[in-house]
């Protein structure tokens, strides 16, 4: 920026050094005063968005010791259990599907919603089973929503998570949260949207032959295991039920003990949905899916 002289009197030294001093205040206070704006400005945006925007809150952290119990289940709880019979419609055993692959390495995708009391009851046993193949990171901790059927069921959520395995590969969207919202048309406000693969999933088989009876192909929770076994909807196998009214510690606690109504209806699922990952993998590893739990779990699949 080039300064213009001020006019005024030019006699003498002293003058000259007043002439060049004062356009320098002029455009230092003019600079302060452009920058203040420009933080005014900024902060009025900032302001201005965040009454316009839903942006998700954090998700809470599952505890580290609750995520080790659902991961180190002991085998002999997984081979006490088995398989019970179903309590209700479970999974449904998928026939003349391509293999389901993301990365190289058989897929499981899951599509639900925190609000979900169905959701929030397979998030154990699916966290269960994965975790006897890989490792989660971040996994989140919520409980279902409380204006629905099963109202308050605490589990795990997917929403930010990780996972890590050698044998599968997982996809996971968690596509509403778990509070009534005035400001969405779903009632619920969205988290994530659903992947193109998991949309061309749903609408698959909501009209393939080899979709089961009754699908409509979005019902929540979606949950395809290699395009083996498809879960959906209420059909998980067990009642939500089991798990209400039950903190989320207790029910690891309940893991390790074979007998409890939570591990009959947590990894008696669990042992299924291994099966079928197991079913995917070529039956790696060995020591997980020749195991007599899961071997009951793919004879009540019919695998």
């Amino acid at each position: 920026m080039t300064a213009t002289p001020a006019s005024g009197p030019t006699e003498g030294p002293a003058a000259a050094v007043a002439v060049r001093r004062a356009p320098m205040a002029l455009v230092s206070g003019a600079f302060v005063l452009l920058v203040l704006l420009v933080v005014v400005v900024l902060l009025v945006v900032k302001v201005t968005r965040g009454t316009t925007a839903a942006v998700a809150p954090p998700v809470t952290p599952a505890a580290a010791s609750i995520v080790a119990a659902a991961a180190t289940v002991p085998a002999v709880a997984f081979d006490t259990v088995g398989a019970p019979a179903p309590e209700g419609p479970g999974p449904v055993v998928l026939s003349r599907q391509p293999p389901l692959v993301i990365g190289g390495k058989a897929a499981v995708v899951y599509v639900g919603s925190e609000f979900c009391p169905y959701c929030a009851a397979v998030r154990w046993p699916l966290v269960v089973a994965l975790s006897r193949f890989g490792t989660f990171d971040h996994l989140g901790a919520t409980s279902s929503s409380g204006n629905e059927v099963f109202p308050g069921l605490q589990t795990f959520s997917f929403d930010g998570a990780t996972y890590r395995s050698r044998y599968v590969s997982l996809s996971a969207v968690e596509e509403y949260g778990p509070a009534l919202s005035t400001t969405w048309p779903d009632g619920f406000a969205p988290l994530e949207n659903p992947t193109a693969l998991d949309q061309t999933l749903m609408r698959h088989y909501a009209s393939a032959p080899s979709a089961p009876a009754g699908s409509g192909g979005a019902t929540l929770p979606f949950i395809d295991i290699g395009n083996r076994v498809l879960v959906e909807g209420a059909d998980i196998g067990f009642s939500p039920g089991a798990l209400q009214s039950v903190s989320m510690a207790q029910i690891a606690s309940d893991l390790s003990e074979p007998t409890s109504p939570v591990a009959e209806a947590v990894i008696g699922m669990a042992n299924e949905l291994t099966a079928a990952i197991c079913a995917s993998t070529g039956e790696a590893p060995a020591k997980v899916c020749r195991s007599p739990g899961v071997r009951a779990g793919a004879t009540t699949l019919g695998l």
